[in-house]
Formats: structure tokens, sequence, C-alpha cells
């Protein structure tokens, strides 16, 4: 008997969990986020500008009466800003990532699905976070058949525009 239970556990323990992730574009590469820390996409982006805010801050959007803080990712990433176009969209976060708050996307791409085997982590604190949004926004990357998923840490964008002021 104690044998089945060892090698149970053991089988238990070889079992690799999926991971799903919200994906966007932004200047020609591929982005993702958490899908549990989503609470919707909006493709609508009437957004009324903040004076004398930080780059990173696009403005204010009301979506059913709620208003919610817009982020550009672009100049948090090291891109540069881009005019807001058909294919933009809001991503609203939910608000056990921060409060009211979402980010201005290029296009959104699809839900993916990644087993946690295919995700690397190793080094991603290495050279280049200066350029990427600064240390720890940056998650993790994942080689998929058509592209390199990079993953950022949501719960960092509100914490990155802090500090910079």
């Amino acid at each position: 008997m104690e044998t089945i239970t060892a090698q149970k556990s053991e089988k238990e323990k070889a079992v690799v969990q999926n991971r799903q992730f919200c994906t966007f574009w932004l200047s020609g590469r591929l982005f993702g986020v958490q899908i549990l820390d989503v609470k919707e996409i909006h493709p609508e982006v009437a957004i009324t500008p903040i004076f004398h805010a930080p780059r990173e801050v696009k403005g204010y959007v009301n979506i059913r009466g709620q208003v919610y803080l817009i982020l550009d990712l672009r100049p948090m990433l090291g891109f540069e800003s881009k005019e807001i176009d058909r294919k933009s969209c809001l991503v609203i976060f939910k608000a056990t990532v921060g409060e009211s708050f979402g980010v201005l996307v290029d296009q959104i791409g699809d839900v993916v699905e990644i087993s946690s085997d295919q995700i690397e982590t190793g080094g991603i604190d290495g050279g280049g976070q200066e350029k990427m949004g600064g240390p720890g926004m940056v998650q993790s990357v994942c080689k998929l058949p058509q592209s390199l998923l990079v993953v950022l840490d949501a719960r960092k964008f509100l914490g990155s525009i802090e500090t910079k002021q």
C-alpha cells in the first residue's frame, strides 16, 4: 500500500498546470497579463485627458458610470506613444489588481493557455528591464509557435507611475 501512495504523489507532482493569459499587441510585439486579473476588454477609447499628468497617464474613461484611470503602456515599456486608432482597445483590470484602472493597447490578441513548463522566468530581472518598465514589470516570457509572449505583472503598473513622479 505504501508504494502505491508514493507513486501517486509523484504523479501528482508531475501534473503540469495550465495558465491563461489575455494577450495584446504593442509596437508589433505580443504582451500578456494573467486572465484572472482582467475585468473586461473595452473597444471604446473616448479618453478624457488629464492635463499636467505624467506621459504614462492617458486620462480617464467612463464605462457604464464607472470612471477608470487609463495608462498608456507604450511609454511605460519604452516605446513611443501613438495616436489612438480603430484597433486600439482598453484592458480594464479587476479591483484586486488596483483600484479602477486600465491600460491602452494597440490591438487586443487572443486568450492563450500555456502550460507552466513553457513559461520562462529565470533571468528576467537581468539587463533591459529599464526599457521594459523597470524591475518587476516583466514577469515571464513564453515561446509560442508564432511569436514570443512577454507576460507583464499588472499589479506593478500603477506602482511604476508613482515611482517615476
